[in-house]
C-alpha cells in the first residue's frame, strides 16, 4: 500500500480513537466530529490505496465514498449513515449551526450510535484493505 494511503488511514484510526476516548468523558459533540473526521480520513485513504489516485479535496463523505463503492460495498443503513454524519463536520463547531450550542444538541445515545456505526464501517473497509 503507498505510504500516503497509510498515512490517511493512520491518522483515521487515531481519530476514532480520539472519538471514543472523548465519548468516555463525555464530551459527545467532540466524538461525533471526530467520528465524521475519522471517516473523512478513512475514505481519502482508502481511494488512494484503491485507486491508486488522489481524492476529490471535499468534506462530503459520500463524494468520497462514491468513489470507491464498487470495491467497498456497504449495506444501506450505513450509506445513510454516511449522508447523515458529513454535516457534523460543521454542526459540531459552529452553535449557529447546530442551531444552539453541540454540547446542547448532540445526546450521548446519538454519540453511542456514531460511535457504532463509525467502527462498523471500519471492519467493512478493513477486510478490503488487508488485501492491499
Amino acid at each position: 500500500m503507498r505510504e500516503e494511503a497509510l498515512l490517511w488511514i493512520n491518522d483515521a484510526e487515531r481519530a476514532l480513537k480520539i472519538a471514543k476516548e472523548n465519548y468516555s468523558i463525555e464530551l459527545f459533540e467532540v466524538s461525533v466530529f471526530y467520528c465524521q473526521q475519522s471517516l473523512e480520513k478513512l475514505l481519502k485513504g482508502s481511494i488512494i490505496a484503491i485507486k491508486k489516485s488522489s481524492f476529490v479535496k471535499t468534506h462530503r463523505l459520500m463524494t468520497l465514498y462514491n468513489r470507491i463503492s464498487k470495491e467497498i460495498n456497504l449495506d444501506e443503513k450505513l450509506v445513510d449513515f454516511l449522508k447523515m454524519i458529513t454535516p457534523y463536520y460543521t454542526i459540531t463547531r459552529y452553535p449557529d449551526t447546530a442551531m444552539g450550542l453541540p454540547v446542547e444538541v448532540i445526546t450521548k445515545d446519538f454519540a453511542r450510535e456514531c460511535l457504532n456505526k463509525t467502527e462498523l464501517i471500519f471492519k467493512c473497509f478493513q477486510r478490503i484493505l488487508s488485501k492491499k
